[in-house]
């Protein structure tokens, strides 16, 4: 991009931000269409409470202050993840974020940006379609480092020419320094005639050429690895597209990060908690790892649409699970995003879903925690949920949180956090309001109280997506009308056949049951011989009086996930 574009686009963001936090956020009950936008899905803005960070990462500081982190250089911080205000605003020059005094961005991130650059200029991309990306940013504190580390990473739309890089900080909001890259992807090996030096995508222009160096790495591990295609080119098919990272603690206290989307999936690998960048030495001596890339632990294939980003694990030492988030399909309004969740016993897998498949397995996978829908209380209905991440509290309270957008023919975004509820059978689901503030009850109701009227919903296993906004309302799940009735029967039930476009494509009643354990809120429904587990408690709805409700979440041994709200 040259001077005066940039400067001019770093002008543009300045006054976005400017003018979106004079503007601020509408309340739940109705979202403003005319938000403004970046290039990519990015935008940011404060206002009663909302904001907009594009792929939030959720962390929490020493002093208990929230922060999520996202793509485009966003950020924003709360004291109760409810109320939430900006932070960090766009790539560019004034984005202390990233830039410290004195500096520009492009200083800042030169050795990240210079492996995109040279690839859009072998490509010949015009300057009005450079980029400079800065996406799905993961912050953390690293404890011997003593020091606020910001991963994130720099790719050229799409392809597989990325690379994620980190920075360290003394303070969570910056500025983030001494910025080091950690892996690429979309290198090869092609050395014929003048190609290196004219075309410079070969690994010696990535940090392979240190990790020679260093001798962490032989010349023969890298030019034999199996990484390129017969020709020579880098092998997307096999290997991962170095974005989307999220690092985390074991529950041993082992650092990790976990990365990868499209191509060919996620993978993990142990970092150095000295340094920040990758154990080498544990790679290579440990199966199932590759020396650089790490462990795959998940695979994109057909009937996932191809697709399966923004990984993220956490561990929750309540459950002793391990628990991976991934999002599958497109990530625009009509694209189809949802949630998948899997979880393991250890840090590396197997990562298994609800109906016991692995993630590594070649077909649809993934237990949804929830697609595109619609209560009562919504002015719009929600779409496109997802790129989430999640935590667990010292309190022991588990939250998902992730970016929506809204049926309101554009493709303004906003943070939500949900609160999760634990089942019985080790799995985590999504309540179906955002959090308020309230504490799930694991003591239970009594059964008379839980007898009635519900909408209900099941989110169902299919991603729902389409091409028009006229088509918008055929992705929507349908909600249903059922009772809870005192003998343990469930009436109005119906099960809906979908495809990828249509989630009501036809429909058949069917029978099913509850059931709920004495002194618990965790109930039992069986409906047309699927079995779903899950809990009940109250939570305030999204309409403007925030009226109480009795809610339930479930999750099933087919992978559907069901929510109701009683009337």
């Amino acid at each position: 991009m040259n001077s005066f574009i940039y400067k001019l686009f770093s002008v543009f963001t300045s006054i976005i931000c400017f003018f979106s936090n004079l503007i601020g956020s509408p309340a739940a009950e109705k979202i403003d269409a005319k938000q403004f936008s970046m290039p990519g899905g990015g935008s940011c803005y404060v206002g009663n409470g909302r904001v907009s960070v594009h792929d939030p990462s959720i962390v929490q500081d020493k002093d208990g202050t929230y922060y999520v982190f996202g793509s485009h250089a966003t950020a924003a911080k709360s004291d109760d993840m409810i109320n939430w205000e900006n932070v960090a605003c766009g790539v560019h020059d004034n984005n202390r974020m990233l830039v410290p005094e004195g500096s520009t961005l492009r200083k800042s991130l030169s050795i990240p940006l210079s492996w995109t650059d040279t690839y859009q200029v072998q490509k010949g991309y015009a300057d009005d379609k450079w980029e400079t990306a800065v996406w799905a940013a993961d912050v953390i504190y690293n404890k011997t480092m003593g020091k606020y580390c910001y991963y994130a990473c720099s790719s050229v739309w799409g392809t597989a020419h990325s690379v994620i890089w980190f920075g360290t900080s003394d303070n969570i909001e910056g500025p983030y320094e001494n910025i080091r890259c950690v892996v690429y992807s979309g290198f090869d090996k092609k050395t014929r005639g003048d190609y290196v030096p004219k075309f410079p995508t070969h690994y010696s222009f990535t940090n392979l050429s240190e990790l020679l160096n260093e001798g962490k790495l032989s010349l023969k591990d890298v030019r034999n690895a199996p990484w390129y295609t017969d020709n020579g080119y880098y092998d997307s098919s096999r290997y991962p597209n170095a974005i989307d990272p999220t690092v985390f603690y074991d529950k041993n206290g082992e650092l990790w990060m976990v990365y990868g989307s499209y191509s060919a999936g996620v993978f993990i690998m142990p970092l150095d908690e000295k340094t920040g960048i990758p154990d080498y030495d544990y790679m290579k001596k440990t199966e199932g790892y590759d020396i650089y890339f790490g462990k795959k632990i998940s695979k994109t294939n057909a009937d996932n649409e191809w697709s399966g980003e923004g990984p993220y694990i956490v561990y929750d030492p309540i459950s002793d699970y391990y628990y991976l988030y991934l999002t599958y399909c497109g990530l625009n309004a009509l694209g189809g995003y949802n949630i998948r969740e899997y979880s393991s016993k250890n840090v590396d897998g197997p990562y298994l879903d609800a109906a016991g498949n692995n993630a590594l397995d070649d077909k649809n996978t993934g237990a949804k925690l929830f697609g595109n829908y619609k209560f009562d209380c919504l002015n719009t209905a929600y779409l496109a949920g997802g790129h989430s991440s999640s935590i667990v509290t010292d309190d022991g309270k588990m939250f998902q949180v992730y970016h929506t957008r809204f049926n309101y023919g554009h493709e303004g975004h906003e943070v939500r956090v949900h609160q999760m509820a634990r089942t019985q059978n080790g799995w985590a689901v999504v309540l179906p309001f955002e959090y308020t503030g309230e504490t799930i009850d694991y003591s239970g109701f009594n059964k008379a109280d839980l007898v009635g009227e519900y909408e209900f919903i099941n989110h169902g296993t299919i991603s729902n997506g389409c091409a028009d906004w006229a088509d918008a309302n055929s992705i929507i799940a349908p909600t249903q009308n059922i009772t809870l009735n005192a003998d343990g029967t469930i009436s109005g039930l119906k099960v809906y056949e979908s495809i990828k476009q249509n989630t009501a494509v036809s429909s058949k009643d069917v029978s099913g049951t509850w059931t709920v354990k004495d002194g618990t809120a965790y109930i039992i429904f069986v409906i047309d011989g699927v079995t779903y587990e899950g809990v009940f408690c109250k939570q305030a709805d999204e309409s403007k009086e925030r009226a109480e409700k009795i809610v339930f979440s479930a999750i099933g041994n087919n992978n559907e996930c069901i929510w109701g709200v009683k009337r």
